[in-house]
């Protein structure tokens, strides 16, 4: 019998880092390394290009991608959305971006139990803590790390930032601020 491998899970949620991987040229590296799952509004709206210095402006075809079975869509639901809306004041949730929104949906209703999330946007990862799943998160810098990729980023997408905005959430998450009430 043959042991089947299975790719570590992770769930890229902030078009940022879907563009920068594109960016730094390290996006198939990273298809092949780890089964990526996207937030269906990452796919639909926010990550369609990306800037390359060599080659201008250039597409970004995630769809396609999915249609091959490369990478996996998720969408949340109108129900785990209203979830959020229970836990976060509206001004919090208001200021973060739609595939960040979604992303955090699907974490909170566990539908990607097994997943990492993994972003740049300081609001988001710290609204990751605020829900009690800093467990869940991970920065850029060790997602590449993990499978032996190296590359010079800029400071929202190294692990130093990540931990210093996991902190923030954490307070928050004690002090309620940006909550409704107490999780």
């Amino acid at each position: 019998m043959i042991a089947r491998t299975t790719k570590p899970r992770c769930v890229l949620l902030d078009a940022n880092i879907v563009i920068e991987a594109h960016t730094l040229g390290i996006w198939a590296e990273l298809k092949n390394r780890y089964e990526i799952v996207l937030p269906s509004v990452v796919v639909i709206n926010e990550a369609k290009y990306f800037r390359s210095s060599k080659r201008g402006s250039k597409s970004i075809r995630l769809g396609e991608q999915i249609t091959r079975g490369e990478v996996l869509q998720m969408t949340a639901s109108a129900e785990e959305y209203a979830e959020l809306y229970t836990i976060f004041a509206s001004w919090f949730l208001q200021s973060l971006d739609p595939g960040e929104t979604e992303a955090l949906a699907l974490l909170q209703a566990q539908k990607t139990p097994e997943s990492f999330f993994c972003t740049g946007d300081a609001l988001a990862i710290k609204a990751l803590a605020m829900l009690g799943l800093s467990h869940q998160g991970i920065s850029m810098e060790l997602l590449m790390s993990k499978v032996g990729l190296s590359k010079k980023l800029q400071v929202q997408f190294t692990e130093d930032f990540f931990k210093t905005n996991i902190r923030h959430g954490q307070t928050a998450r004690i002090t309620c601020e940006g909550l409704i009430e107490p999780i």
